[in-house]
């Protein structure tokens, strides 16, 4: 009835797999948990030990790492039912009604239910605040917000799918790098898939450093560009998109680019400071996505 897919990279599920354990104990479903390590160096015996003291669940190794993509099409690929859960490695359930508030959702006529994600409300250290300001601010969103652009929020950290629909739409994606969130809910969108969001939230814990973090944005600014360079994603689809456009129109993005030039290096120490300004954060990715247009012509 229902896989359980995790993408796994360094992490432990020692104490993921003990929270799913005990939220499908008392549940009447036919389940299966497959955990896949993505080239993962560390905790693999903590792992490969917590698998199997789990029930029904399989502890899968990549030597290779091939991506969140790839690692969950592989996962999908390997399910034996046909409704999805993904879970990242890196969240912690807060009570046990996680699966039981999805199951509830199997009579529906959706194709794809969002869960939600959150944060701890207690400040995480200075090397990590970026992600966990960008991630309360933009992605703990209540569903009532999400379900009026529900393509806006797909979070992927904790998604209920049918494996038809994602292996479908999953295929369109090549990349492997961060920042396809937006691509797949694009093509989710052109599918005509029916989206849900409710408020079955889930913590996101395992926050990147604000150097790894900023890196990442900085990949997925990029990796939009491409996307809108070659069609694949309309620009009213995607909020940074649509500002772009609209300084392009006014011939804004030559001088937004030359601001860029001019202040990213101050704009980049203050990001990766301990008290980092989400607004400053937006307006580098604005200028880094006027930057590379700018260099395209």
């Amino acid at each position: 009835m229902l896989s359980i897919l995790i993408p796994v990279y360094n992490y432990s599920i020692n104490s993921l797999l003990t929270s799913l354990n005990k939220a499908v104990e008392s549940l009447d479903c036919t389940y299966e948990i497959l955990c896949l390590e993505d080239g993962s160096k560390s905790y693999l015996d903590d792992n490969k030990v917590a698998c199997i003291s789990t029930k029904n669940t399989a502890h899968i190794i990549s030597d290779e790492n091939i991506g969140s993509v790839a690692s969950r099409k592989l996962l999908a690929q390997k399910a034996k039912y046909d409704w999805l859960l993904f879970l990242d490695a890196d969240v912690k359930l807060i009570d046990n009604s996680l699966i039981h508030n999805y199951l509830n959702c199997f009579k529906s006529t959706y194709d794809a239910i969002y869960g939600g994600c959150s944060y701890d409300s207690v400040r995480p250290n200075d090397e990590n605040i970026l992600r966990w300001k960008y991630g309360s601010v933009y992605e703990q969103v209540n569903a009532k917000s999400r379900n009026k652009n529900p393509f806006k929020h797909l979070v992927s950290a904790n998604f209920f799918i049918k494996k038809s629909i994602f292996l479908e739409v999953s295929s369109e994606i090549k990349s492997k790098s961060y920042g396809n969130d937006l691509f797949f809910a694009s093509i989710m969108k052109s599918n005509n898939v029916k989206v849900l969001h409710i408020d079955n939230f889930v913590i996101h814990q395992g926050l990147d450093s604000n150097e790894k973090f900023l890196q990442k944005v900085k990949q997925a600014v990029y990796n939009l560009y491409k996307h809108y360079q070659s069609n694949t994603i309309e620009p009213y689809e995607n909020s940074l998109l649509k500002t772009f456009k609209k300084a392009e129109k006014l011939y804004l993005n030559r001088l937004i680019a030359l601001l860029f030039h001019l202040t990213e290096s101050p704009i980049k120490k203050h990001l990766l400071g301990s008290n980092p300004s989400i607004k400053l954060l937006q307006f580098y990715k604005l200028g880094y996505l006027c930057s590379l247009s700018i260099k395209k012509k």
